[in-house]
């Protein structure tokens, strides 16, 4: 059985004399693992489109085991982000997070949308760190574990001073709940006003958004704590983020 879909290449591995694995986020099939036959020779018409965070058309083969990609035609290689290391480190750090936390053949088309719309952004105008809190979001919202901001995980209260956030019960505690859960997230208003729009707020009014500097750190903190606690996985590629911006601090 043939079937063809738009997909974004999440990754990529030798398999074999001349073939390569690879993982891909598909718009139809949701995630999913094929082969792309003789990809690494010379004259392969596969090469192109099959690098990370292409943007690709491909055409499948379904097998018993494993699929396999016939044909492939690039839809955007997405060329000024692989000439800047901070735009491409980002981009390579969302294929990490949708490898990492997507079940095979699971389809999340509106996922998909956003997730191109988002790439295309950062190639297009640079790199706006907003963005990828935005798609950190989105992932978490469009897995179920959207974190409740606006009352009590625990009693419904709205009256949240304090703004204590427990990881393990996915939303902010009140003060008198507080002592029902043993660690929790102590966190800023302006932070979890972001964090609401990030989660249900239009791409367009995200990238408007201008917010302090501590209020950023902790929205980082906040998503990259959440989504280890429910993933169970820690980020490569964000340790290597972090450690290149610490090493340029040291050099200036």
């Amino acid at each position: 059985m043939y079937f063809q879909s738009r997909s974004v290449i999440l990754r990529n591995r030798d398999f074999r004399e001349s073939d390569q694995l690879l993982t891909v986020f598909s718009e139809k099939e949701g995630k999913l693992t094929a082969i792309a036959k003789g990809v690494k020779k010379a004259k392969s018409s596969l090469r192109g489109c099959v690098q990370p965070f292409c943007h690709s058309l491909l055409f499948f083969n379904r097998g018993r085991e494993m699929d396999l990609i016939t044909q492939g035609k690039i839809i955007d290689f997405f060329g000024n982000s692989r000439e800047d290391i901070n735009r491409t480190l980002y981009s390579m750090y969302i294929m990490e997070l949708l490898d990492k936390s997507l079940l095979e053949r699971a389809p999340l088309p509106e996922l998909y949308d956003k997730l191109v719309r988002v790439i295309e952004l950062i190639n297009e105008q640079g790199l706006n760190i907003m963005l990828v809190r935005y798609f950190e979001s989105q992932l978490l919202v469009n897995l179920g574990y959207k974190p409740i901001m606006d009352q009590c995980v625990f009693c419904g209260s709205r009256d949240l001073n304090g703004f204590r956030f427990s990881l393990s019960e996915g939303g902010l505690v009140c003060n008198s709940c507080s002592t029902a859960v043993n660690s929790v997230l102590q966190m800023g208003g302006e932070s979890i006003a972001i964090i609401k729009l990030l989660c249900e707020g239009k791409l367009q009014t995200i990238q408007r958004v201008k917010a302090s500097p501590q209020s950023m750190q902790q929205v980082e903190f906040f998503l990259e704590r959440y989504l280890e606690y429910h993933l169970e996985r820690r980020f490569k590629v964000k340790k290597t983020i972090r450690w290149l911006k610490q090493a340029m601090l040291v050099s200036n």
